[in-house]
Order: C-alpha cells, then sequence, then structure tokens
C-alpha cells in the first residue's frame, strides 16, 4: 500500500492534467494527507511551466522501511519511503535523484492502512 502509494505520487506526465499524481495516490490517503499533499502540488503557473518544458517524471528502486526512531503501535506506524527519480524533458533524462518521504501509516476502521501526513524527523 505505502509502496504503491509512492508508486502513484512519483509519476508525473506534462500531457497529464494538473496534480494526476495527486489524484491517482489519493486513493492510499488518509484526507489530512490528501489536503496537505495538495498544497504542496503545482499551481496553474507551475503546471504550465512543466508543460512547456515537456517535463516528466518517473521513479524506481522504490522501498519502505519501518522508521527505527518513531512509535509503533496496532494501528500507527511511520515509515520511510524512498525512491530514485528520474526527470525528463520533452522524453530526455537530464537529472536523477532520491527522494524520501516520512510518512505517518494509520490503519482504518475497516482494516486497510492508509498513507498519512509527511512527518518532519528531528
Amino acid at each position: 500500500m505505502s509502496v504503491e502509494w509512492l508508486r502513484q505520487w512519483c509519476v508525473v506526465d506534462w500531457r497529464e492534467p494538473m496534480n494526476a499524481n495527486l489524484d491517482r495516490a489519493s486513493r492510499f490517503q488518509t484526507a489530512a494527507a490528501i489536503r496537505a499533499d495538495r498544497k504542496k502540488g503545482d499551481d496553474e503557473n507551475t503546471y504550465r511551466a512543466a508543460q512547456a518544458q515537456q517535463l516528466s517524471s518517473g521513479c524506481d528502486e522504490i522501498s519502505a522501511t519501518r522508521s527505527p526512531e518513531a512509535p509503533h503501535g496496532a494501528d500507527v506506524s511511520y515509515l520511510v519511503l524512498s525512491a530514485r527519480r528520474v526527470d525528463s524533458v520533452a522524453g530526455t533524462a537530464f537529472q536523477s535523484e532520491r527522494v524520501q518521504s516520512v510518512r505517518r501509516i494509520v490503519r482504518q476502521t475497516d482494516g486497510r492502512w492508509l498513507v498519512d501526513e509527511e512527518v518532519e524527523a528531528g
């Protein structure tokens, strides 16, 4: 679930609607996480710039590991989610970087685990 969230969140294609990656990832998130991620998502200006540059991103080497420093319980856990993101312009890769997010993962009343808001370390 958390790995699938990152897989959906990480793929950005200039031909898709604005914040399509956030829409895809939202089915794996709490409402609070969706709102928080939307605040950090594209706005009209950044979206138009990405379209003009034909900017796309994809990820591989996706992993999720329990944060050893954070508390864990029956209904909450903290995961370090990371991936290698490759950015491209007009289909030509120009940059590769590690992306990482520490996220609270919470069990819902129906038993599903959902990705919650990003947690600041330290």
